[in-house]
């Protein structure tokens, strides 16, 4: 008896699920982030040649409703960062004080670009989840 007690239980508990959207960021007050998958790939100019740029990115976004404008405008807001990076030097961000600086000034080429667009610059901030220069 005890031990079909003990098997009802544990189906019991087995049939309760957590449902991953209460804990995203979006619906409990936190920051809806985006995250473009795809890393970022460039040449850039070095002091004996070129070199490779690698950076990945993140925006945090005003809500969560407006991620839908980045889906819509991914390709362009994907070529307006890449233009970005394409301009540096590997000198210019080889420093945390030249990341930084890139990240404003992407941050503010994204910003111009959505305003244009759907009237918004929605995306708060950059953030550099990776950055390699080989």
């Amino acid at each position: 008896m005890q031990r079909l007690f003990y098997i009802f239980s544990l189906l019991a508990l087995s049939s309760v699920t957590l449902t991953p959207t209460a804990f995203s960021a979006g619906s409990s007050g936190g920051t809806p982030y985006f995250e473009i998958a795809t890393p970022f790939v460039v040449n850039i100019t070095n002091e004996g040649g070129a070199a490779f740029l690698q950076v990945n990115a993140q925006f945090k976004v005003k809500n969560e409703e407006l991620k839908q404008h980045l889906y819509s405008h991914l390709p362009a807001i994907q070529h307006t960062v890449m233009l970005v990076l394409s301009e540096q030097t590997a000198s210019g961000i080889r420093s945390v004080k030249g990341k930084q600086k890139l990240r404003e000034v992407t941050l503010k080429e994204i910003q111009e670009f959505l305003t244009a667009q759907i009237g918004d610059p929605i995306v708060e901030e950059i953030y550099f989840t990776g950055f390699i220069i080989q």
